[in-house]
């Protein structure tokens, strides 16, 4: 009898105790994306006004002027588990604001990658919305007829409240540090999934400095984004979807004739 009475009480206590966890997680993931944007906002005071160089690869780090984190595509996976990337000021125009790695890492996160036949933990979890000043490489995925945004001052032709910066990003598509967001010949493509290991929301921030957990509302986000999985992005062409329409009217705006 005794047995069964604490059998049932585990039951309705580990779910508690499970939501528990994963509140703190959150926690700590809002905090981080906290942390990445109060960077975001610090680097341009530092730098006439200029956004942190965003975007992928080596040639940013290369000619000088280092992305705000260095990575690269799916088909360079050393570069997810190196944290030089994230810290050596060579590689991250961010080590000169945060200087641990825990920081670009949310709690909830449990990707892997595999190196040499082993699996490694991935060092980052976040994106940077691809039209927030994306430098390297020159032939990127943002649409030529959407702004990319290059100065702080350039974020008037939009809303820095509804402009989106840092995602928390789903842990099979970790991938560059650009957050590519399906606008002009993409449109339609879910090219970067967001988080939703959060209970079915993942967190994600503005240009105006607010961060928040956004629940997503289509079935088929919160399965493709839980599942552990490095795939080709140009597969998934999820036209209707309504979390992909919510990142897209947040990413940029239309180029106007006077600009």
């Amino acid at each position: 009898m005794v047995i069964a009475i604490i059998a049932i009480l585990a039951g309705l206590l580990l779910p508690a105790l499970s939501r528990a966890k994963e509140k703190a997680r959150l926690v700590t993931c809002l905090s981080n994306t906290r942390q990445l944007l109060v960077a975001w906002n610090l680097y341009p005071t530092d730098h006439r006004d200029v956004l942190v160089p965003n975007g992928f690869g080596l040639e940013a780090a290369a000619k000088g002027e280092p992305h705000w984190v260095t990575g690269q595509e799916h088909t360079h996976p050393a570069a997810f588990t190196n944290r030089a990337y994230l810290l050596d000021p060579a590689y991250a125009a961010y080590a000169a604001y945060i200087g641990s790695a825990d920081v670009y890492k949310c709690p909830s996160d449990r990707g892997m990658v595999e190196l040499g036949g082993r699996l490694f933990p991935h060092v980052r979890s976040y994106g940077l919305n691809g039209y927030l000043n994306w430098t390297y490489p020159e032939g990127n995925y943002n649409s030529s007829s959407h702004v990319t945004f290059r100065k702080t001052s350039d974020l008037a032709l939009g809303s820095s409240s509804g402009t989106l910066a840092f995602v928390d990003v789903a842990p099979g598509h970790v991938c560059m540090p650009a957050f590519v967001i399906g606008l002009g010949w993409l449109k339609g493509c879910f090219f970067h999934l967001p988080s939703a290991q959060h209970d079915g929301r993942g967190v994600v921030s503005f240009a105006d400095g607010h961060v928040e957990a956004h629940r997503w509302v289509e079935p088929e986000t919160i399965a493709l984004a839980r599942t552990n999985w490095l795939p080709n992005h140009l597969t998934l062409w999820l036209y209707g979807n309504r979390d992909l329409a919510w990142l897209r009217e947040r990413a940029s705006v239309q180029v106007t004739a006077s600009e």
